[in-house]
């Protein structure tokens, strides 16, 4: 189960061999977050900022096996990369949104919010509407790295070595899937279909959600794109949710399933293309 550890400095350090840390990591950020998630009802704990807090759990659990096995944080990627994918970061969710949305409306699964709603009163103000995603896009970037942390710059790397690219990123998926499965169980995202859809939507929607993030961590190559991408989509689509509330829950997030599956076709694509001309450099003869 053990293994020599090569550190920057040099000395050889004992630790879990790649496949055991993985599923102790795995493990551990489940459990964690699980036992935090079961005291919510016994604390009668209903703020939304605690469920939130557990955003960091992934992050800080992986800086806790990375700090034991004297790796360091060196590899998460730390640097500002190239522009366009900080660009992507904004423009792929936007454009989903803005597939997604009107087909919902169309076919009678969301609405506009009524009157009466808090919403409503920013409803009629795009200035104001960009205002607030700005602002809680900024709020939520720290809750975001901390997930990022975790699943991209710890996780993701140590599965695709292990499993390969695609096999890696459907474990990511399910282990990201199945972590937010008590958050949104005990918080009641899905009102209509709690066990559905905390246990069957959910996993499903990180396992397609789970190649654009790998995508812009790995092209960006640093934390902050993927945080930033994080961070931006779920202001954006909760912003969405309030304007245009789901009359029909399924519906709605098969459409969603839809478009983040062609994306996800096409980037997967393009990770792949990128692999095999790695290998290609890699193979030729006099490098």
């Amino acid at each position: 189960m053990e293994t020599a550890i090569e550190t920057p400095r040099g000395r050889q350090e004992k630790g879990l061999n790649p496949r055991a840390e993985i599923l102790v990591y795995a493990l551990a950020v489940l459990g964690i977050s699980t036992g935090i998630v079961a005291c919510f009802s016994f604390f009668h704990i209903t703020d939304n900022w605690a469920a939130n807090a557990l955003m960091f759990v992934p992050g800080a659990t992986a800086a806790a096996f990375l700090l034991r096995s004297r790796q360091g944080f060196r590899s998460i990627g730390w640097g500002f990369g190239k522009l366009r994918y900080w660009l992507w970061a904004i423009f792929l969710p936007v454009t989903v949104l803005a597939i997604v949305l009107p087909v919902s409306i169309r076919l009678g699964y969301a609405a506009m919010a009524p009157a009466s709603a808090p919403i409503s009163r920013i409803a009629n103000h795009p200035w104001k509407i960009l205002e607030n995603i700005i602002l809680y896009t900024a709020i939520s970037l720290p809750f975001a790295f901390g997930e990022e942390f975790g699943w991209r710059g710890f996780a993701q790397g140590r599965l695709t070595r292990e499993f390969g690219l695609i096999r890696g990123l459907l474990l990511l998926g399910l282990i990201w899937g199945f972590w937010h499965t008590p958050i949104y169980y005990e918080t009641g995202e899905f009102p209509t279909h709690p066990i559905f859809g905390s246990f069957v939507m959910t996993p499903i929607d990180n396992i397609l959600a789970v190649v654009p993030m790998a995508w812009f961590y790995l092209k960006s190559k640093n934390i902050w794109v993927p945080t930033l991408a994080h961070a931006f989509a779920d202001v954006l689509w909760g912003f969405s949710d309030l304007l245009y509330p789901k009359s029909h829950e399924i519906q709605s997030w098969a459409i969603l399933q839809g478009a983040q599956l062609v994306v996800s076709v096409v980037l997967l694509n393009d990770l792949r293309s990128d692999q095999q001309k790695e290998s290609a450099v890699t193979e030729t003869p006099g490098d």
